[in-house]
């Protein structure tokens, strides 16, 4: 993590827009990163309300994550009374704000999203990682059906046997063993906590509901969630080998990815950067960074706003070229193609594009120049994306 910076240093390059909610620890907000005029949410961490333990957890796992229905994570600026955590912005609602709108979803409006939460999930647990807050307000979905599971204040990277003895999540989430104040494995918890967001999604309510851990914990073990008639003999079965109390008995994501209801599960590819190296390299030059400030940053992943900008940028040519491919495969009449506008949301304002060279050279023109600046731009660039080769060992990790 950084070391600790003045306050002012989120002025430098973000403007606060708006608050979008409160997360498990902070407060989150909408900013604008002035250098790529790009949309970005803030959490914000006061260090006298949260340990500093579980602070660094969030920032160290978020680091290793680069999943495209996981929020991607860009930054971390660390002050003496205050962590800031910069992540993508998903223009969009959480899946609690939708389902108040229309209730309820049927089967095959349910299935899109559950499979994008499972893939999701099934990539954290195989780096057993346990999110231990999985729930509706953390599932994030836009206008055109995409979804990213976001808030990763209680997540965890577990050792291989490790039991957890918190108790924390969401009570109407909480598996009954994290309400027994058992030992606990949280990749079961997960577990628990989808299946009632698959009931929530297909019933319009919660399966067990009380207002205390104890009361929860009684109505769990000894009742039985209510079966809805116009449910599918498929999705019973789902919801009810998620909502096994005995952990033994429960499905794992292992299993549960093998079922034939949710359909076939995308495959995840590990994304890369060495075909967009060179072009980011030089948007960022165009913009004002200088070359050796940008290698020397990406090479030694320095905490600092060069590799903020760095990772902004990526993520928005990344999510440029998968959106190209998609509509290519659907120009080509091909099945796959990118997720289809299931549902009425009404989309905020796009997010500002990506600057083109001649944007940015613009931009650049009314900034003083720096000392000892070359004085041909492209003819630098063409000899310098040879050492573009070198950052290849780390360039396909998100910099901390």
């Amino acid at each position: 993590m950084a070391s600790p910076w003045d306050e002012d240093i989120l002025d430098k390059d973000f403007k606060i827009l708006k608050p979008l909610g409160v997360g498990s620890f902070g407060e989150v907000k909408l900013a604008c990163h002035i250098p790529t005029n790009s949309h970005v949410a803030i959490k914000i961490l006061s260090k006298k309300s949260n340990a500093m333990n579980e602070m660094n957890s969030e920032v160290k796992i978020l680091q290793t994550l680069e999943h495209s229905n996981i929020i991607h994570f860009f930054h971390v600026i660390d002050t003496q009374s205050r962590t800031y955590i910069i992540t993508e912005y998903v223009a969009g609602k959480d899946l609690w704000m939708f389902l108040r709108e229309v209730r309820c979803l049927k089967e095959q409006e349910a299935r899109p999203i559950f499979q994008q939460v499972i893939t999701a999930v099934y990539f954290l647990h195989q780096r057993r990682i346990a999110h231990r807050d999985i729930k509706l307000e953390n599932i994030l979905i836009d206008g055109g059906g995409n979804v990213k599971l976001c808030d990763f204040g209680l997540a965890i990277q577990l050792a291989k046997g490790q039991m957890l003895k918190r108790v924390c999540g969401s009570l109407k989430y909480m598996a009954p063993e994290i309400l027994a104040r058992k030992p606990y494995d949280g990749l079961a918890v997960d577990m628990w906590s989808l299946g009632v967001v698959l009931y929530v999604m297909v019933t319009g309510q919660f399966p067990y509901a009380e207002v205390t851990i104890d009361g929860m914990h009684r109505l769990i073990t000894n009742t039985t969630y209510p079966i809805f008639d116009h449910l599918s003999i498929p999705c019973h079965i789902i919801i009810a080998l998620l909502l096994m109390v005995p952990t033994n008995r429960r499905i794992t994501i292992y299993q549960l990815v093998k079922i034939s209801w949710l359909g076939p599960i995308k495959k995840h590819t590990a994304p890369t950067t060495k075909e967009i190296l060179p072009r980011l390299v030089e948007t960022m030059y165009t913009m004002g960074y200088n070359l050796e400030e940008i290698f020397s940053s990406l090479r030694y992943r320095q905490p600092n706003e060069v590799t903020a900008t760095f990772n902004i940028l990526k993520h928005k040519l990344m999510c440029e070229n998968s959106f190209q491919q998609n509509e290519h495969l659907c120009l080509k009449g091909s099945h796959i193609s990118a997720n289809p506008p299931l549902f009425s949301l009404k989309k905020r304002a796009s997010e500002p594009a990506l600057p083109t060279i001649r944007e940015a050279g613009k931009r650049q023109s009314k900034k003083e120049c720096v000392e000892g600046r070359y004085k041909s731009c492209q003819s630098l660039i063409k000899l310098n994306i040879y050492s573009c080769l070198e950052l290849k060992a780390c360039s396909d990790i998100t910099v901390p």
